[in-house]
């Protein structure tokens, strides 16, 4: 799974997939708020493979809307803030183990995304 690499550069790698884990977290954490007994027990289940599933789809949308906007960084700023402000009008403030599991997967990103694009930069200079 290098797409996520090579779909944009790696500052706006890794600002996506933060955005797209909240967005995740803020989803099914009002899901799991909702569901009581038997409903909680199936939610689980389906968390396993849901979650992922999700998270990947809001991440390529929010991906290649940022990527159509190469160039102009206000306008991906604009739509990462966009994002931010209506789950925060929505969901409200994040709580601490949101922002937890969003640094957990946003660091392996940040890091992997980082040393692919200096890869490239290396086959390049060579």
């Amino acid at each position: 799974m290098k797409l996520y690499t090579t779909l944009l550069p790696p500052l706006w790698t890794t600002i996506a997939v933060a955005v797209a884990t909240l967005a995740t977290n803020w989803i099914w954490a009002s899901w799991f708020l909702k569901a009581k007994g038997t409903g909680l027990a199936v939610l689980l289940i389906y968390s396993i493979f849901g979650w992922p599933l999700m998270l990947a789809v809001i991440y390529l949308a929010l991906g290649y809307s940022l990527r159509l906007c190469e160039g102009l960084s206000w306008l991906r700023m604009a739509i990462v803030l966009a994002a931010i402000g209506a789950g925060w009008a929505v969901y409200g403030m994040p709580g601490p183990w949101n922002l937890l599991l969003c640094i957990a997967l946003t660091i392996p990103v940040a890091l992997q995304s980082r040393r692919t694009a200096q890869d490239d930069a290396d086959l390049e200079h060579l």
